[in-house]
């Protein structure tokens, strides 16, 4: 096959792409959202071709450079943090950073186990691993579906981890941060994953885990919050967060994607503008999906807590149930995940409200109780997304970039 060939399918498998994903789909999977056209436009210039080391190795980058000294500037305003840097490639990498430069090997570190929504990253299942870690699984309310605050008090003075990291993969609920980071000892070091609601903290929603006792915050930028593919790192502590940037280059990463950065710029400045109502909104969002979803007869956990107060409302059914459901919702063009977490902030970017959530609620029970046929309920979906397909809370829309060009 010829290189021609190849473009051919490979132009063909984008345009497939977004005629479905962008035209025919309600798009929920939590880990996702929807960049602005502005930000996107960031991505295809010359600053995703360049390298920029903190060493100043390389030379032509006084532009980079600024470029990231404002991204790190708003960074910090919109999360009312001291430090920002935003050269990690993901939340993952992220993630890596923040534990490489605050444990040792043989360090215990308390976070969310994996069977309870955590994120694998911490722990001996991934990075905890690679860095000989101990990983210790918070207690856990799975009905409440959050941190067990008792006895967790319980097994710090028992266990003594090094570092506790807070967020989860399943997150529906604020962390009690405050109860916990107080009965810690001096020595421990609180740090919290926001990768699933980085920008809910944003709008000022959910809550303020550098307020609430973390030293630390780390996240990914394209789930709640509305940005390119990537991480941030955010402090308040000088040298907590000295122990994570230093380690940044050479030892977790080298070059890091500029054109990436310049996008998450824009995003950042967008949350600056219009954060706080978009928060509200979201989370607004899942509490009406999460009530009319129980209506339909859909089960779905967190109910006498309100469902949610996260992006993030979860289906009550088994592993395989869940797996089947997601299926046969993608048949319908309706996206979510294998775990069963209903995401509401992409279809919040796209300005739906509480009257969509009622919608979009009865066409998840019609595909779980199979009442239609499959087709039909994807015809609805059709008919549902076709005037939100242009996402609202940006500075500004295509028309206005095509104009001022």
């Amino acid at each position: 096959m010829s290189s021609y060939s190849y473009l051919d399918r490979l132009e063909n498998a984008v345009r497939l792409h977004d005629q479905w994903r962008l035209g025919e789909c309600l798009n929920l999977c939590v880990s996702e959202n929807f960049s602005s056209p502005e930000s996107r436009k960031m991505l295809t210039t010359d600053f995703s071709n360049r390298y920029t080391l903190p060493d100043k190795f390389y030379k032509g980058t006084r532009f980079i450079d600024e470029m990231q000294t404002l991204t790190e500037e708003v960074a910090r305003k919109v999360f009312n943090a001291r430090f920002a840097d935003v050269r990690p490639l993901s939340g993952h990498i992220a993630d890596f950073a923040m534990l490489y430069g605050l444990t040792r090997r043989g360090d215990k570190v308390l976070s969310v186990s994996n069977e309870d929504g955590g994120y694998q990253g911490p722990t001996q299942i991934s990075l905890g691993k690679v860095l000989g870690l101990k990983s210790i699984g918070f207690p856990f309310d799975r009905e409440a579906v959050n941190i067990d605050v008792k006895e967790t008090k319980r097994l710090l003075q028992t266990e003594m981890p090094n570092l506790v990291v807070f967020g989860a993969s399943i997150m529906p609920f604020p962390h009690p941060i405050r109860e916990i980071a107080g009965a810690v000892a001096d020595e421990t070091v609180c740090v919290y994953d926001g990768a699933h609601v980085l920008g809910l903290i944003a709008g000022g929603e959910f809550q303020d885990p550098l307020r609430e006792g973390c030293s630390l915050m780390v996240g990914s930028t394209h789930k709640s919050f509305p940005g390119p593919q990537g991480g941030i790192v955010l402090g308040n502590s000088e040298e907590v967060f000295g122990k994570v940037a230093s380690e940044m280059f050479p030892v977790v990463m080298d070059n890091a994607n500029w054109g990436r950065i310049a996008a998450l710029a824009v995003s950042l400045m967008e949350m600056l503008q219009f954060g706080k109502t978009y928060a509200q909104a979201v989370a607004k969002n899942s509490q009406a999906l999460g009530k009319s979803l129980a209506e339909n007869r859909v089960a779905v956990r967190g109910g006498a807590h309100g469902y949610s107060k996260s992006h993030q409302v979860l289906l009550a059914y088994d592993k395989t149930k869940t797996e089947f459901l997601a299926k046969r919702l993608e048949e319908a063009n309706i996206l979510i995940d294998n775990s069963g977490r209903i995401g509401t902030a992409e279809a919040t970017r796209m300005g739906m409200g509480p009257s969509e959530m009622e919608q979009i609620a009865e066409l998840v029970g019609l595909v779980v109780h199979g009442k239609k046929p499959i087709d039909q309920v994807k015809k609805r979906v059709k008919s549902l997304t076709k005037d939100f397909r242009t996402p609202k809370y940006v500075l500004r829309s295509a028309a206005e970039i095509a104009e001022k060009k």
